[in-house]
């Protein structure tokens, strides 16, 4: 038996990408509702975690379907802020989005005033 006849077969992959757009068509609709706030949340009895990487992985040049994989993400991310500016999730959900999703740090500022004037003297050899 020949190996290199098996690279690229597709005969033995599970998903079609019809079935995993109609997939996530039933996770988009959850991802909709107000109170879903996170992808678990959206994904809850349609697909497990580990599928959901597969699916985002494996279809990252599929534009149909990574534009719904987006829309889904964007669709939780929405719930989540307009959650905690309605006051139905703490605060600390909205400092931890901030930090994971979009890089923000906390920063401490020292300011330092100095008053008067600085003397330096420089002596260069000849």
């Amino acid at each position: 038996m020949k190996y290199e006849n098996l690279y690229g077969n597709k005969n033995a992959e599970k998903y079609k990408p019809e079935e995993v757009a109609e997939l996530l068509n039933n996770v988009l609709a959850r991802s909709e509702e107000t109170d879903c706030y996170f992808i678990l949340n959206a994904i809850k009895g349609t697909l497990t975690k580990s599928q959901w990487d597969y699916f985002a992985d494996k279809y990252k040049d599929d534009k149909t379907i990574l534009g719904t994989i987006k829309t889904i993400q964007a669709n939780c991310e929405q719930n989540l802020v307009n959650g905690m500016l309605n006051g139905k999730i703490k605060e600390t959900a909205s400092i931890f989005l901030l930090k994971a999703k979009y890089g923000y740090i906390d920063k401490q500022v020292n300011e330092v005033e100095h008053k008067g004037s600085i003397n330096i003297n420089l002596n260069f050899p000849e």
